[in-house]
């Protein structure tokens, strides 16, 4: 099969994105490496909390990644401008990721349940419709910086990252979400970095290989059937590495809140 020069552009991309993602989690792991890191602690943790929410969720699970999955199959033509075309497009682009933002919104309000009860009842469609409006202005936000200048990037991606757990817990307000987060994470820049290295790598290769795959697939229909077990592969790991960082980031959220308050009361 040929590789179009628009599919080598995004393979040179995906590599120089997960390339730099590597290289920022290796200064952190130098510029932290005096602090203590909870992250094997805390995924070891992690997998036994998320199993009860996985099992009694599966199907919904299920029904996501299969719409995910169909959306990625469906073939594209790139000189039709057809309303068909284009709505097939967007589905293909933004359909699993949209649907991945609705599972962490529940993941991780389920995750706090324990602490926090109430807070999976309490997600209505405008909870969800705020959630996903304001995450989607932040990454836009945050991937325009990466176009012209790498390090605020960088940094409005780190300072924000608490936006889910803090969204999520604290009565669904997008404004104050924003601004606790920066605050949590203030002088934290290359702790939070290093926490969430592994997670962030795993994730960027995971959306790299669904934009790729979305390039070589959305040309054709029958090249979308011969490749249909990848297909799901790729979705399943999407959905999954994103659920998962939704609930490193609620286990960072609870530590760095924690120190907060000791450092209130020490004082």
């Amino acid at each position: 099969m040929e590789i179009s020069e628009k599919t080598t552009f995004t393979l040179f991309v995906a590599i120089g994105v997960i390339t730099s993602v590597t290289f920022h989690w290796a200064l952190s792991l130098f510029f932290a490496r005096k602090s203590k890191n909870y992250f094997l602690y805390d995924l070891w943790q992690l997998w036994p909390e998320s199993q009860p929410f996985l099992k009694a969720q599966w199907p919904f699970i299920a029904a996501a990644t299969a719409g995910a999955t169909w959306a990625q199959l469906q073939p594209t033509i790139d000189e039709s401008n057809q309303p068909e075309v284009l709505f097939t497009r967007t589905l293909i682009l933004f359909g699993p990721t949209v649907i991945s933002w609705i599972l962490m919104l529940f993941f991780v309000s389920y995750l706090a349940e324990p602490k926090y009860p109430g807070r999976v009842a309490s997600i209505g469609i405008q909870a969800l419709l705020l959630y996903t409006i304001v995450d989607n202005l932040i990454l836009a936000v945050s991937l325009s910086g990466l176009l012209f200048f790498v390090a605020p990037a960088l940094i409005m991606t780190v300072r924000n990252c608490l936006f889910l757990p803090i969204y999520a817990i604290n009565g669904h307000k997008p404004l104050s979400a924003i601004r606790q987060s920066w605050a949590l994470t203030a002088h934290k820049y290359w702790i939070v970095s290093r926490y969430m290295g592994i997670p962030i790598i795993l994730s960027t290769s995971t959306i790299m290989s669904h934009l790729l795959l979305a390039e070589v697939l959305g040309g054709s229909g029958q090249v979308a059937v011969k490749n249909l077990p990848l297909t799901v592969v790729c979705v399943v790991l999407f959905q999954l590495a994103n659920l998962f960082i939704g609930g490193f980031l609620y286990k960072l959220y609870d530590r760095l809140s924690a120190e907060e308050q000791a450092n209130v009361i020490s004082h």
